[in-house]
Formats: C-alpha cells, sequence, structure tokens
C-alpha cells in the first residue's frame, strides 16, 4: 500500500501521561505519540505488538512534576494516536502506514514519538525524515549492532541500521555487545557508520562531536535492549550488561544540548507478568527525554 497522503488522525481512548486537568487536542499539542505496535519478524521472545500499549498505560502512573528538570513536560502538549491497524498486514504494508501517520504528525508541524514494536517501525521513520533533512544523522542506543545484510533469511529487526545506512544516513549505534564479523567488517569499511562497544564505555566517553561531524539533524531511536537488564527486563532478546539510567541521560542530555533532535522513537518493549516496572520505565524514560529537550529549547 501507498504512504497515505491524508492520514486521519483518531484519538487513543488512553492518553500518554493521561492528567484531566493537562489534556490538550492533536492541534493543540506540540508532541504527537505514534504507537506501532509492529511485530513481524522478532527472533527470539515474542510480544513487542503489546509494548505501545503498555507503556501508554504505565504513563498514567508517571508523576507529572520532574524534580531534576523543576517543571511538568506535560505542559508542552502531548497527544496519544489510536494504535495503528498492523495486524495481519505485510511488513512493507506495515512500513507504508507507519510512514503515513509519520509523514502527517510531521507535516502539521508536530514532534513524534514513535512507540514500537519491533525496531524495524524505525525505517519508514527515516525514510520520511531524510527528505526533510539533507544532514540527518540516527543515533541509535541498541545491545546489538543491526547491521546486517538480512537474517535468517530476511529483512528483519536485526537489519534495521544497515537499512537506514543503505539510504546513505549515517548511523552511530551506542551500547553493542552483541554483533557478528559481517557487521564489524562493514563498520570498519563505512566511515559513516559508528559503534560506542559496552565493552568501551568504562574507557572511552560518548562524544557528541561523533554525530556533528556528519549532521546537525539528530534522528534518536532506542532500543530497550541497550539497558542492562537488571533495570530493563522485559525485551525481547535481553543480553548482559548494558547502559543504566542515569549513563543514558549524561549522553542524552549533551545530544539535547548541542544538536537538533528530530524525532524520537522506543523500541523492542516486550511487556512481561511480574515486570510491570519495564513498562514504568520506559514510559517514564520518554517524558524524560522530551523534558530534557524542552529544556534545551527544542520543544
Amino acid at each position: 500500500m501507498p504512504v497515505i497522503e491524508n492520514f486521519e488522525i483518531k484519538a487513543n481512548p488512553v492518553q500518554f501521561m493521561e492528567a484531566d486537568d493537562q489534556k490538550t487536542g492533536y492541534e493543540d499539542s506540540k508532541v504527537i505519540i505514534i504507537p506501532a505496535g509492529l511485530e513481524n519478524t522478532t527472533s527470539y521472545m515474542q510480544g513487542t505488538k503489546k509494548g505501545p500499549a503498555a507503556i501508554i498505560e504505565a504513563s498514567t502512573q508517571v508523576e507529572l512534576y520532574d524534580e531534576e528538570l523543576k517543571f511538568e513536560p506535560i505542559q508542552m502538549g502531548i497527544f496519544t494516536l489510536e494504535e495503528l491497524p498492523l495486524e495481519g498486514k505485510s511488513q512493507e504494508d506495515s512500513l507504508d502506514l507507519i510512514q503515513s501517520a509519520f509523514k502527517k504528525v510531521y507535516d502539521d508541524g508536530k514532534f513524534a514519538v514513535t512507540l514500537g514494536g519491533e525496531h524495524s517501525v524505525t525505517i519508514p521513520l527515516i525514510r520520511d525524515l531524510k527528505e526533510r533533512y539533507p544532514d540527518l544523522v540516527v543515533l541509535s542506543f541498541d545491545a546489538h549492532g543491526d547491521l546486517r545484510i538480512t537474517y535468517h533469511g530476511e529483512l528483519s529487526h536485526a537489519c534495521v541500521m544497515r537499512r537506514i545506512s543503505d539510504m546513505e544516513v549515517p548511523v552511530y549505534v551506542v551500547g553493542v555487545r552483541s554483533i557478528s564479523p559481517e557487521e564489524v567488517q562493514y563498520v570498519a569499511g563505512n566511515p559513516k557508520t559508528g559503534i560506542l562497544y559496552d565493552y568501551e564505555r568504562s574507557e572511552k566517553a560518548f562524544d557528541v562531536q561523533e554525530l556533528l561531524k556528519w549532521g546537525k539533524h539528530v534522528y534518536v531511536t532506542v532500543d530497550l535492549d541497550a539497558f542492562d537488564p537488571a533495570e530493563m527486563p522485559a525485551v525481547g532478546t535481553p543480553e548482559p550488561g548494558g547502559l543504566r539510567w542515569r549513563e543514558f541521560f549524561s549522553i542524552f542530555k549533551q545530544v539535547a544540548e548541542q544538536t537538533e533532535v528530530v524525532g524520537l522513537d522506543i523500541m523492542e518493549l516486550c511487556p512481561m507478568p511480574g515486570q510491570e516496572r519495564a513498562d514504568f520505565y520506559a514510559a517514564k524514560l520518554i517524558y524524560k527525554m522530551l523534558g530534557f529537550l524542552r529544556r534545551a529549547g527544542q520543544l
């Protein structure tokens, strides 16, 4: 299916950070949440299609006031779209529908936060943004390189950064601790692809100049398996080690203050019974990221 030019805006019955005294409609909101629970190519544990709904539901329990930022980020206006109807659609039709929603949001001058779903969801978002920002750079937080040509014979979530790189968009991945020889070889031969491995972080700090050498406009994608599973247990492909909350925000604050962030996504939450803390973690992560962007004057 082609990208829908006149995508219809519908409200989610549960709004992200639901608050009766802070509700805004689509027109009056700066930030739009796009729930895209795509799950066609997951390779280990199933359940990422339930991630967006779990995040939105958990967000209703997050305190609106941020004690570090000293304001309520929700005051910028946050509106949540109805879950995209992806069930039963092919991968390409699903990606086109996701791009349709994203395009509508950006054509209307809004800032999108997309909730996955498998990491393939990021592909149509970059497909749209690279036409808007010729100097676009993708900053990915991920336990995996996601730079394979194919995985198990298909273009899966394990190939998302390779497909973005093939669009001639620079990619920088932070937190990698699982990667194949073919991906290592690809990075070595591609000057517009970089990795900060998890094992390096004790000696090599993140440097925002690694992004700025390629461009000012940065898209941030977070695969939740980038985090230490002790903090974020509910992911489909967990790996030992990884980022902690404060480590992540020490990086994100640099990005918010020194680049122009043009979009965010949170991918691969795999809700698990008894691990609802992970849903809450993801919801508060998004809210705090938006808060730092607001403080930096970007929203």
